[in-house]
C-alpha cells in the first residue's frame, strides 16, 4: 500500500462513546456540485480522484459510495478503493437502484448485460426489474457482488444500503423481497432505509421491525423534513449496528414534485438541530457495537461542516 499522503486525526479512527465505535462521515466524496463548490478540497486534489479519496480518509473515517447505485462498478476499481485508503477505513455501498425499485438506465449496464436485454428495451430511459429477462437481473447481482466480494476482501467493506423509494409502502410483498434480499447477501451487513412512513404507523411498524430483526438488518434512522409522508426520526435498534442519515430539513423542496436533487439536499443544519442527535447517539452508544451517522446534505458542501460540526458536540464533556 503506498505511503498516507496526509495525517489522520486521532479523534476520526474512530470515536468511542460507551460500548460503540462511533463512525461519522458523509454520504458521497466526489459529488460534483461538492468537489466544485464546497471548501473542503485543497486545490491540489480537488481534479484527482484518488488525491480526494486519500485526502478525505484523512479527515473522516467513512464515507457511503453512491456511484454503485447508478452503475455496476467493476471489481478493479473496490481493490483501488482498498488501495487508497488506510486500514480502519470503511465505504458503504448503495445498493444497485434496480434491486430497490427505482429503476435503471440500461445504457449503463455493461455491454454483456446489455446483449440479453430485447432491442426495444435498450432504448428506454429507465427499465424496473419487472420488465427486464430473469437472467438480466441474476447477471445484474453477480456483478454487484463480485463488486461487494472484492472490497470486503479489502477490509473496507461497511454495511450495504438499500434504500426504497417513496412509492414502496408497506406490504407483505414488501417484507418478502426483504427476505430475497437477505438471501442474496448472506454474508454482508445490510442497512435498510424506507421512504414512506406506512412502515412505521402502528400496527406496521412492531411487523417492519420484527422483520428486520428476524433477518438481521440494520434500520436506518432518517433525519428529513416532517411531510404526510416522510418517516419519522424515531430511533430503533435492529441489529448490533446502527445508521443515522441526515438528509437536511428543505421542506418547500421535498414537498414540490419535480424538485432537483440539488435543490431537495441544499440545507445546513444548525448546531441547535445537531445537537439533540449528540445526546441521542451517546444513547444509541450503549446499545450498538458501531454507530455509522452519515450526512447526505451535500450541497455547497453543508454534508462535511455538519459531521464536522456533530463530532465536535459528541466529544464535548
Amino acid at each position: 500500500m503506498p505511503e498516507p499522503l496526509f495525517e489522520h486525526p486521532p479523534a476520526a479512527y474512530p470515536l468511542r462513546l460507551g460500548r460503540a465505535e462511533v463512525y461519522v462521515g458523509t454520504c458521497s466524496w466526489a459529488d460534483p456540485h461538492f468537489v466544485r463548490e464546497g471548501d473542503f478540497y485543497p486545490p491540489k486534489v480537488r481534479h484527482r480522484p484518488d488525491l480526494r479519496l486519500r485526502y478525505y480518509a484523512s479527515v473522516f473515517p467513512t464515507v457511503e459510495l453512491d456511484a454503485t447505485y447508478y452503475a455496476l462498478l467493476p471489481p478493479a476499481l473496490a481493490r483501488r478503493y482498498g488501495e487508497w485508503t488506510p486500514p480502519g477505513f470503511l465505504l458503504h455501498t448503495k445498493a444497485f437502484g434496480l434491486f430497490t425499485g427505482h429503476g435503471v438506465d440500461p445504457r449503463r449496464l455493461p455491454p454483456h448485460i446489455q446483449s440479453f436485454l430485447p432491442p426495444e428495451l435498450l432504448h428506454r430511459p429507465r427499465l424496473v426489474r419487472e420488465e427486464i429477462p430473469e437472467e438480466v437481473e441474476t447477471l445484474c447481482w453477480e456483478a454487484f457482488l463480485e463488486f461487494l466480494r472484492v472490497l470486503q476482501q479489502a477490509g473496507r467493506l461497511g454495511y450495504v444500503l438499500f434504500q426504497f423509494p417513496r412509492w414502496a409502502t408497506f406490504s407483505q410483498k414488501a417484507l418478502t423481497e426483504l427476505e430475497h434480499i437477505r438471501a442474496m447477501l448472506r454474508d454482508y451487513r445490510v442497512a435498510v432505509e424506507f421512504r414512506h412512513r406506512s412502515w412505521l404507523v402502528p400496527p406496521n411498524r412492531r411487523k417492519t421491525l420484527e422483520s428486520l430483526r428476524a433477518l438481521d438488518f440494520i434500520y436506518t434512522v432518517p433525519d428529513e423534513p416532517d411531510l404526510p409522508w416522510t418517516v419519522p426520526p424515531e430511533v430503533a435498534v435492529t441489529s448490533s449496528w446502527s445508521v443515522v442519515r441526515f438528509h437536511g430539513r428543505n421542506a418547500a423542496a421535498w414537498s414540490r414534485r419535480g424538485a432537483t436533487t440539488l435543490e431537495v439536499y441544499d440545507y445546513c443544519y444548525a448546531e441547535e438541530e445537531l445537537r439533540p442527535w449528540a445526546y441521542r447517539a451517546r444513547s444509541l452508544a450503549q446499545e450498538v457495537d458501531r454507530l455509522f451517522l452519515m450526512f447526505n446534505n451535500h450541497v455547497r458542501g453543508s454534508s462535511v461542516r455538519n459531521a464536522q460540526m456533530l463530532l465536535r458536540l459528541l466529544q464535548e464533556p
